[in-house]
Formats: C-alpha cells, sequence, structure tokens
C-alpha cells in the first residue's frame, strides 16, 4: 500500500482518488453550523420563508424588513445567489489575512438565521452523509443545544468580581440546577437532540434499499460554551452539558468555541479552566454519573491575531498547557501555537508530557491554513508525530471552507509528506481517541498491533466468533472500530490485488 501511494504521490486526481477510497475513521473536529453548505441554507431558508439583508446578508426569518428580501429570491438571481454564498462561507474570499480571519468568524452570525431548531435533522443528515460519502464511520459534532439559558441563568447568580475557587462554584452550580428553567432547557434540549437524530435517519433513508452512505455514520455530540461570553455565562454553559449528558447517550463530552483571541476568552482563560476542572472532578466523584469527556479548542493562536503588547503576546505561552494541566483536556483543537508555548519547561516538555498522557491533536490543516496563514512545514503536525503526540485530521468547518475529510488527507500527504502507513494510523487513532462508550478494540492504546483476546482469533471483514461478537454488542467504540478496521482491509485488498 505504501509503495502505490509513493508512486502515485506527483499525480493529485490519483492521490485523490486514492485517499477518497481509503477508509479514514472519524471527524473528531467539527462545528455544526460550519459543516453545513451555504448551497444548502440558502434552499432551506427559500423553503421556510427566511429573508436576507442585501447589505449585511445577515438571515432572519420573515416578514422581510426594510433592506431585505426573501432568500428564495436567490434562486432566480444569480448575482444574489452568489453573493449569499461568498457571504456565508470563504468561497472566492479576496483579502489580508486578517480581513479573512475575521470573514470566517463573522459568516456564523450572518446564516444562523436559517439554522432554526426544525432543521437540525436536515444539519446532522448532510454531515453525516458527506462522512459516509468520504468514507468515514464517526463523526463528533459541537453545539450549543440551548445551553445559552443556563448561561443566562449562571450570570444572575454570580457576580463580575467573585472569587472563583471550587466551594464557590459548585456552590453555584447548585444554584443553577435549582432554576426551574434549567430543567426545562435539558428537555427541550433532549427532544431536539432525538429528533434531529431520528430525522436524519428518515432523511437519510436508512433501513432501505436506497440507504445513503451516511447511514453507517455514527454521530456523538460535544456541547459546546461560547468564550466571547462572560465566565459566568461560560459556567453556565458547561454546567447544563454536564446534565444534560446524564440523560443524552449521544452527549459526550464539552469543548469551549468561538476566537480564542477574543478580550473575554483571554480576560477569562484561566478562570475558565478552573470552572471545567471542578465540573469534571465533581462528575467524576459521582459513582452514578456518565463520564463526560473534555475537549478544548487551545492554541488557535498567532501573534498577529493578539493585542501587540507583551501581555497580549504572552498568551501565546500557556494555552495549551494550561488546557491540560488543569482542565484536564483529553484532546486539543487546532494547537497551533505548540512550539512557541513558554509556560512551565517549554514546548518539548509540553509535548513530552502530551505524549505521556495520551492527550491527542485534532489537526485542521486547511483552517489553520485559512485563519492563521500556518502550513506546510511551518504546521507543527509532523513535530507532535515526533515525539509520538496522538493526532487526527478533522475538517473544523468543512461547508464554511468548502473542503471534506478527503481535502484533508491529500493535503497531508501531498503538503505534509505523510505516508500511507502515516496517515492510516492517523485514521486509527480518530477513533481510538473518539468520546465513544466502552473499550477498545485495540489491546492496548495507539498500540494497533494487536486487537484484545476476545477477538484476538478473528479477522475484521469476516464474520466474528460468538465471544467477540459479544463483545462488540457491548462496546461501542470497539463496534466502530471493528466496522473501520474491515472496510481497510477490504480497501487494501482491492488497491493490492484488484
Amino acid at each position: 500500500m505504501a509503495e502505490r501511494l509513493e508512486a502515485i504521490r506527483d499525480d493529485h486526481e490519483a492521490v485523490q482518488a486514492f485517499v477518497l477510497g481509503m477508509p479514514k475513521g472519524g471527524d473528531l473536529h467539527s462545528h455544526t453550523s460550519g459543516a453545513v453548505t451555504p448551497e444548502s441554507m440558502i434552499a432551506w431558508g427559500a423553503a421556510d420563508g427566511a429573508c436576507i439583508d442585501t447589505t449585511t446578508f445577515v438571515a432572519s426569518s420573515g416578514p422581510c424588513a426594510d433592506g431585505a428580501v426573501p432568500i428564495a429570491d436567490a434562486l432566480e438571481d444569480q448575482a444574489l445567489y452568489d453573493s449569499i454564498v461568498q457571504a456565508w462561507s470563504m468561497e472566492d474570499f479576496m483579502g489580508t489575512l486578517l480581513e479573512g480571519h475575521q470573514h470566517f468568524f463573522d459568516s456564523f452570525g450572518k446564516f444562523g438565521g436559517v439554522l432554526i431548531d426544525s432543521r437540525s435533522d436536515d444539519m446532522v443528515a448532510q454531515v453525516r452523509s458527506t462522512a459516509g460519502k468520504n468514507n468515514q464511520v464517526y463523526v463528533e459534532l459541537m453545539q450549543g443545544f440551548g445551553s445559552g439559558t443556563a448561561g443566562t441563568l449562571a450570570e444572575a447568580a454570580m457576580l463580575d468580581d467573585d472569587v472563583w475557587d471550587e466551594p464557590y462554584l459548585l456552590e453555584k452550580r447548585a444554584e443553577i440546577l435549582e432554576d426551574p428553567g434549567f430543567d426545562a432547557a435539558i428537555d427541550a434540549a433532549k427532544a431536539s437532540i432525538e429528533s434531529s437524530l431520528s430525522g436524519s435517519d428518515t432523511l437519510l433513508d436508512c433501513g432501505t434499499p436506497m440507504a445513503d452512505p451516511g447511514c453507517n455514520v455514527d454521530v456523538r455530540f460535544l456541547v459546546a460554551a461560547n468564550r466571547t461570553r462572560t465566565r459566568a455565562y461560560v459556567f453556565g454553559q458547561w454546567v447544563f452539558a454536564f446534565e444534560l449528558a446524564q440523560v443524552v447517550p449521544e452527549i459526550v463530552g464539552v469543548n469551549l468555541v468561538s476566537p480564542e483571541e477574543n478580550a473575554n476568552s483571554l480576560r477569562y482563560y484561566n478562570d475558565e479552566m478552573l470552572a471545567l476542572s471542578v465540573l469534571d472532578r465533581f462528575n467524576e466523584e459521582g459513582a452514578t454519573r456518565k463520564p463526560v469527556h473534555v475537549g478544548l479548542h487551545a492554541g488557535e493562536l498567532i501573534p498577529d491575531v493578539l493585542p501587540m503588547t507583551p501581555e497580549g503576546q504572552m498568551e501565546l505561552d500557556y494555552h495549551i498547557r494550561n488546557a491540560v494541566e488543569i482542565a484536564h483536556a483529553e484532546r486539543i483543537g487546532h494547537g497551533v501555537d505548540a512550539l512557541g508555548e513558554m509556560a512551565g519547561d517549554g514546548a518539548d516538555d509540553l509535548l513530552s508530557d502530551m505524549a505521556r498522557m495520551g492527550v491527542m491533536v485534532e489537526i485542521c490543516l486547511t483552517s489553520n491554513d485559512a485563519l492563521l496563514d500556518v502550513e506546510g512545514r511551518e504546521h507543527p503536525l509532523k513535530q507532535y508525530m515526533a515525539k509520538n503526540v496522538p493526532v487526527a485530521l478533522s475538517t473544523d468547518d468543512q461547508g464554511i471552507l468548502r473542503i471534506d475529510i478527503t481535502h484533508e488527507y491529500v493535503r497531508a500527504v501531498e503538503e505534509q509528506g505523510l505516508t500511507y502507513p502515516q496517515i492510516k494510523k492517523i485514521a486509527r487513532t480518530s477513533l481510538e481517541h473518539g468520546f465513544l462508550a466502552g473499550e477498545s478494540l485495540w489491546k492496548t492504546r495507539d498500540d494497533f498491533s494487536a486487537i484484545v483476546d476476545e477477538c484476538a482469533s478473528d479477522s475484521p471483514g469476516e464474520t466474528p466468533s460468538a465471544g467477540c461478537d459479544a463483545f462488540l454488542r457491548a462496546n461501542d467504540k470497539a463496534r466502530i472500530q471493528w466496522r473501520h478496521e474491515s472496510a481497510t482491509s477490504a480497501f487494501e485488498e482491492s488497491v493490492v490485488s484488484p
């Protein structure tokens, strides 16, 4: 397999075809709203009677206010259609790095008006379908799920100048949970998630002869707090996340999203790491509570996006380290500035610690190029790999960035020079570090040379023995890994012995 890829390395179309057919595990870093294509959002908005401001390109529900027209008009007006696509994505963007950075984050506020709750099933269906067509079996999606209700409750309960420590935060957690509005928000989120998942099955024709490839893609969710809000608001969102996970099996973790360089994000960064540590420890100590995993955006920074002051530039020194050491993050999203982190014993020590602790990095090559101008040899991917830090490729916001996971694997081959054994390991790592319930298929974590004893005499792609089948049924992670290994065996056989 390695020889086949090397033989076509300089042929872009051949590499793309090879990688498209390759099973690619899971996408662990994907924002639901950013994963949806603007073309689909225009179609949904038109069907739902939404409007578009022709100056700002901000969508809203009807009836249309002054300066806005029905989005349906774009279906007959190509110039308007193209302008909306460009406003809602990085399509044909022309501008400086910082202008592109801003344009990307601004786009979420423009198309949000068409992503109403009744379209949740459409969004999940599209993400699953895209993943299935790109030969993936698993996706984790980040959303807010109405956690803003708890954020508002927290802001009412917590004063700006309160000193944060564990007793104080647990006291405020209890107060937030006592508010009647909290349970109502949990119930609404639970119903919405159930509807979106079952609705996506229907839209994909799952269980029928016409089933879309997305039917073979399992989905889990992370509740994403918004770091541009106050620290109290973020705390409330995380309180909500831990409780929602107790009643919704598909909620497997928490995250922190929006621009890392935002003033509130910088101001409250360490407080929020402390808060997550407290909530995580409280959850772990509850004998009957379901585990909730921690993934964090950290190190998605370059000097240009930070204040040009000594204090501002110091933010480059510690974000990843504190996410790992204080908040106990199991996965880091982006991690671009790792090689410049000077806190503690420096970058080399940080990467060694991450390798020892098994902290995986979600690598988003196109996103890091488009938003931070970090690509090729400047990207830390190969340094992570050299230090045995687990890595997996992710899309981040494939709809806005106009990509898919195959595009990211092609970049890894062509720009990073990765070999077939390396990208095969990356695909396996994505599932090994997915926040799935149950035990792994692999006997030793991140060692893909031997599977567990229950399936040691079985071969993926063949019907498992009774003992292996029972193990796979009892462990979601192993079940999905088995599916991936079976597909990988078939793919390799088709390439080597067509």
